[in-house]
């Protein structure tokens, strides 16, 4: 009895299996297809930087809750922001800045508190929008340098990263 392990059957007979997906039979063995190894590279780069995208996607839903509740919040700070801008007049105060008026809480010290919110909120936004592009780009480039090893770890640290800001702001 003959015992052949590892040898797979093609439409042609027996044969190694294939080592990867980038390797082409040439009729007589497996050779690397340097195209294909390139168009892997950057496809698995893709694959990185769509996993950056949902990690800061999920995070910017942390930060500025639900899409509806971010406008609201964007409008409060616009009313706010113009409320300042005019002097905080007593008899102008808009509705947004007047439903923060509560606790002793007046319409100025609401207003403040609105546009520090606002402003807190820019900044994580900037932070993470920064973490992601950053990321997304070394990514890419080491992925078209041939450094796959090296766009895993800029993904990787991106993650961190972006989990940090995420519990930062929680804690």
């Amino acid at each position: 009895m003959i015992i052949i392990q590892e040898l797979h059957q093609f439409e042609d007979g027996l044969r190694a299996a294939q080592p990867s997906l980038a390797h082409d039979w040439d009729g007589e063995a497996w050779q690397l297809n340097a195209g294909r190894v390139a168009e892997l590279e950057l496809q698995e780069a893709e694959r990185l930087c769509a996993r950056i995208d949902a990690a800061a996607d999920s995070v910017r839903t942390v930060l500025a809750g639900d899409p509806l509740k971010a406008m609201e919040y964007a409008q409060a700070a616009a009313d706010a922001q113009a409320y300042q801008d005019a002097g905080y007049p007593k008899k102008e105060v808009p509705l947004s800045v007047a439903a923060w008026v509560v606790k002793g809480r007046t319409a100025k010290q609401a207003a403040e508190q609105i546009l520090a919110k606002a402003d807190e909120l820019t900044d994580h936004l900037l932070t993470l929008r920064t973490l992601r592009l950053k990321a997304k780009a070394q990514i890419r480039a080491q992925a078209a340098k041939g450094n796959l090893e090296q766009a895993h770890s800029a993904a990787a640290e991106a993650l961190v990263a972006i989990r940090e800001l995420v519990s930062g702001v929680s804690g």
